[in-house]
């Protein structure tokens, strides 16, 4: 079993457990529940990255300003 094979159901249940709502939380939550002792090598890469692909990166989320009309001007009715 691979290393993200067996982070996977741990980073989901914390997940589960605090929410996304508050990010600070969930972000001090997950490096609590980090099982494997010192992070570094492989294990603490997949960690890293299962946190990363259950949670999306924040960089690639789309950015919307509702405030902006300019784009509605586009918008076919």
């Amino acid at each position: 079993m691979a290393w993200a094979d067996r982070a996977a159901p741990i980073v989901a249940d914390v997940i589960r457990k605090v929410g996304r709502a508050d990010q600070q939380a969930l972000r001090q939550a997950l490096i609590a529940a980090y099982p494997w002792g010192a992070r570094k090598n492989a294990p603490y890469k997949a960690w890293l990255e299962e946190v990363q692909r259950q949670l999306g990166h924040p960089l690639n989320a789309p950015k919307h300003d509702p405030d902006n009309t300019q784009a509605d001007f586009f918008k076919q009715a």
